[in-house]
């Protein structure tokens, strides 16, 4: 083997890489911050302290939302320029041997920018930001490489067999554009294509060698695999048998405690270490396959070239001072053990659409089911019929539940009343049924769903609710800011909760006691934030074993799920929980 392909020169460039790193992402920290104070500033000067997916309509609306739109697309641009396009630069400086300040190869990224500028340059960017995150191919940013849909959206596509083949097929003709274009941003950084010429040869490309590069992300996908492996052994396995070897025998619960904190501590900052590192390698490698793709001939990594003398790096000052901290948090968690690491889950579960998968959908049964299973909540949908009556039901139709495409806004109550829920002989229950099934047993979040969603149906359902003398056992939710804002500012003795899946801004201080985030979007900081605020926090719906058992063993105060049996046993297990359990559970978050 050429012994330039051995992974020796790449192991060199790791201070220079962690440098790199280090210094784009302060640039990206201190630009995002700007623009959150730019984009705050503007959604404060419309009177909202928050856009979300049920206030947004101003975005396209107001001068105000424009601009937000436009530094939101800012974002992006900077975020491909700084996190992606200096990724790129600096591989090129390693293969032609030579060595730039970090400072140059950012203002060269940032000097190409206007290029981006056009219809192709935004159609790129949009791409790289919000679809190749999707596919899971090709190159990606940091701020973006999370993004997925929406679960309440995945669900409905999962389980309808024509949206998952028409998805999949979607998935597959983007991840063949990314694949087909990957090598367009090399194109125009280090040969001065313009956008449109650096596509086509990018195609051409992949055209010629798609099964050499398909090989080789087969490969490179082993080999992340066997890394991440290597990371678990090395980081976490081995020292904590270690530990545990030294330790048996040993009475000591504190400095058990103590050294297993460590451990965990000092493996996921390792981690973190490493991971830094796999997208700039992941570049390198592209771009030399780029050059090999172009020029026909393998690529090896050539001696770098000093650019003079250099300042050196104070790498042992740095891992000192990682060392305290490392240590000094270990002890300060160790000490207030139970804070850190709580004994039991206080997350409640709350039952999704009446009794969830356990039960007829939205029916009184399934709120009796809920009820038997002890669930804290159950979480039913509401709409208005033709003559002003109010009907449980969560789509705009009754064709999913009961096989009759009409609305209940196109019906009667009697009308309404004749129909069955599929499954079941349970008839379409009606607001004033559920209300007395659940009184006395658990709270009942009742959301303002549809089109008849409006300032009628709040002042209509606020009395039937005060008629029961329900004030303290209902909530009433909606994804329509202006509904629930109408409910807090007319009736701010009625409780009430806002379920958003996507925003942006101070969401904490939206105006509601409840705030329910989707659950991809339901991030440590921002349960702090509400919680500071004094609103609980609902997280819909996380329904897979891996997401419940996340959630129930975070701060929120309740997760709406269909699957109320399975939470249950997750519970269940977390409440008899040991301290090394516990400690997992709060590293995984």
């Amino acid at each position: 083997m050429n012994k330039n392909r051995t992974p020796i020169p790449r192991l060199r460039l790791i201070p220079e890489i962690w440098k790199y790193q280090a210094f784009t992402k302060f640039l990206l920290v201190v630009l995002l911050s700007l623009i959150r104070a730019a984009a705050l500033f503007l959604l404060h000067m419309t009177g909202r302290v928050a856009v979300s997916s049920g206030d947004y309509r101003f975005l396209f609306r107001t001068w105000q939302g424009a601009l937000i739109l436009v530094l939101f697309v800012a974002v992006l641009f900077f975020y491909v320029s700084l996190d992606l396009n200096v990724k790129i630069l600096y591989a090129g400086n390693v293969l032609k041997g030579t060595a730039e300040p970090v400072r140059a190869t950012v203002k060269r990224a940032l000097r190409a920018l206007p290029r981006f500028l056009n219809p192709d340059g935004i159609g790129v960017t949009l791409y790289i930001a919000l679809i190749a995150p999707l596919v899971g191919a090709g190159l990606k940013i940091s701020l973006t490489k999370d993004l997925q849909v929406p679960s309440f959206i995945s669900s409905v596509i999962a389980a309808t067999p024509l949206y998952s083949v028409l998805y999949a097929v979607l998935l597959t003709a983007f991840a063949v554009v990314g694949i087909a274009h990957i090598f367009c941003l090399h194109g125009v950084l280090l040969d001065g294509l313009s956008i449109r010429t650096s596509r086509w040869y990018s195609r051409e490309l992949m055209r010629k060698h798609w099964k050499a590069f398909l090989f080789w992300n087969i490969r490179y996908g082993l080999s992340m695999l066997l890394l991440t492996a290597l990371e678990i052994a090395l980081f976490f396995l081995a020292p904590l048998t270690l530990a545990g070897t030294l330790f048996a025998g040993v009475s000591d619960v504190a400095a058990i405690r103590f050294l297993t904190i460590l451990i965990l501590l000092s493996g996921s900052v390792l981690t973190g270490l490493v991971s830094s590192l796999v997208t700039p390698f992941y570049v390198l490698r592209i771009t030399i396959l780029y050059r090999e793709y172009s020029q026909g001939t393998r690529i090896a990594i050539p001696p770098r070239h000093a650019r003079g003398r250099r300042n050196p790096v104070p790498l042992a000052g740095l891992v000192c001072i990682g060392v305290f901290a490392t240590v000094s948090l270990s002890s300060l968690m160790a000490q207030n053990f139970d804070t850190y690491f709580p004994r039991e889950t206080t997350t409640k579960i709350i039952s999704h659409r009446g009794g969830g998968s356990e039960a007829p959908e939205n029916t009184v049964a399934g709120l009796k089911t809920a009820i038997a299973l002890g669930a804290f909540g159950s979480e039913i949908d509401i709409q208005r019929t033709a003559d002003g009556f109010y009907v449980v039901n969560h789509d705009a139709n009754f064709q999913r539940v009961a096989r009759d495409g009409r609305t209940p806004a196109e019906m009667t109550l009697s009308e309404v009343r004749r129909l069955r829920v599929q499954g079941s002989d349970s008839p379409v229950a009606t607001l004033e049924e559920m209300l007395d099934a659940a009184k006395g047993h658990l709270l009942l979040f009742v959301e303002l769903k549809g089109d008849t969603a409006d300032a009628q149906m709040c002042d209509d359902v606020v009395q039937i609710v005060k008629k029961r003398d329900m004030l303290q056992q209902v909530v009433l939710i909606s994804m329509k800011y202006d509904v629930i804002d109408y409910i807090e500012t007319w009736y701010p003795e009625v409780m009430s909760g806002y379920l958003t899946f996507f925003g942006y801004g101070d969401f904490s201080k939206l105006n509601c006691d409840y705030l329910g985030i989707e659950e991809q979007s339901a991030t440590p900081s921002l349960i702090d934030a509400s919680h500071a605020e004094g609103r609980k926090v609902l997280v819909w719906t996380p329904n897979t074993l891996d997401a419940q058992e996340y959630f129930l063993t975070s701060k929120a105060d309740a997760i709406i799920t269909d699957n109320v049996v399975q939470a249950n046993k997750i519970v269940n297990r977390l409440n008899a929980r040991n301290d090394f359990e516990r400690i997992l559970s709060a590293f995984r978050w």
